[in-house]
């Protein structure tokens, strides 16, 4: 079965958990077609990230003209359907955390993927997060693409749900993942009770190849790891104020934030401000 999967930018250091996914469906025997909104040229630090990025087609690389080129040849070869998600567009830009413009671009950009679609033979489109992404794969099952799926993380879905339309988005889909109980409880709060057995909790996983390191001696003084990319979602700055509090009550402890991010140097400075350079250490991007 061939299906694809639609992200706003991939691959990208924090999204290795995309990677994996698709990757273990090749392996069960599915053919996955990769598209993107951007990230044709990002900086990538990981061979498997590299090697993906030739394997991804770019919906915004060729600018603009090629958007506009493939609206007017859709709208000429499917009108009735055009029209259909072009009201469907500007229904999703009302109240939306984006103004109609951003919907219409949204709209040009399914017009763009529905042709590599059929190309390839996709008979599902799967799109991760229940932003702009998921609302292109909408806007292209509309406009004659194959039926659509996503997933949702959190927690921007859960801050402004109705914004997003995840509502919509949600009953127009063939099913919907949350990546735990809790998420899957956030999307009931706000689907109508006849999609609620659309939703379905799939756990991010891991590779069985993390399992086979060398097991490490268990440190003399206790030791918390984080791990994920630093930014607000995260919350690596309260763990930072908690181990400065265990620091002034003398307990010997080591945090460890594995991973990094556009909140680095926020973190960099409230460790110096609390002293704990010797108690807290960033390892920056490393491998999963």
């Amino acid at each position: 079965m061939k299906i694809a999967y639609l992200v706003n930018q991939y691959p990208k250091v924090s999204h290795s958990f995309i990677r994996r996914e698709i990757l273990a469906l090749e392996r069960q025997g599915f053919e996955v077609q990769r598209i993107a909104v951007r990230g044709w040229d990002a900086e990538l630090v990981d061979g498997e990230d590299l090697r993906e990025r030739d394997r991804t087609r770019y919906v915004l690389q060729r600018g603009v003209a090629s958007l506009l080129v493939a609206s007017v040849r859709m709208l000429v070869a499917s009108p009735m359907r055009f029209l259909h998600a072009l009201w469907l567009a500007l229904a999703m830009g009302r109240r939306a955390d984006r103004p109609w413009p951003f919907h219409l671009i949204y709209l040009a950009e399914a017009c763009r993927i529905v042709p590599w679609l059929s190309r390839f033979g996709a008979r599902h489109l799967h799109a991760h997060f229940g932003t702009n992404s998921a609302e292109v794969a909408m806007l292209a099952t509309t406009l004659g693409g194959p039926p659509y799926s996503f997933t949702v993380h959190g927690p921007e879905e859960f801050d402004k749900p109705e914004f997003l339309r995840i509502k919509d988005k949600i009953s127009r889909s063939a099913f919907v993942v949350a990546i735990s109980s809790f998420g899957r409880s956030q999307l009931f709060r706000w689907a109508d009770y006849v999609d609620w057995p659309k939703v379905h909790v799939v756990h991010c996983g891991i590779e069985p190849v993390f399992h086979s390191v060398p097991a490490v001696p268990i440190p003399a003084a206790p030791r918390v790891v984080c791990v994920g990319r630093l930014c607000e979602q995260k919350g690596q700055l309260l763990l930072v104020n908690a181990i400065s509090q265990l620091a002034r009550k003398g307990i010997e402890i080591e945090l460890v934030l594995a991973g990094d991010g556009e909140m680095r140097a926020e973190l960099d400075a409230l460790i110096v401000q609390h002293r704990l350079q010797s108690q807290v250490r960033i390892t920056g991007w490393i491998s999963s």
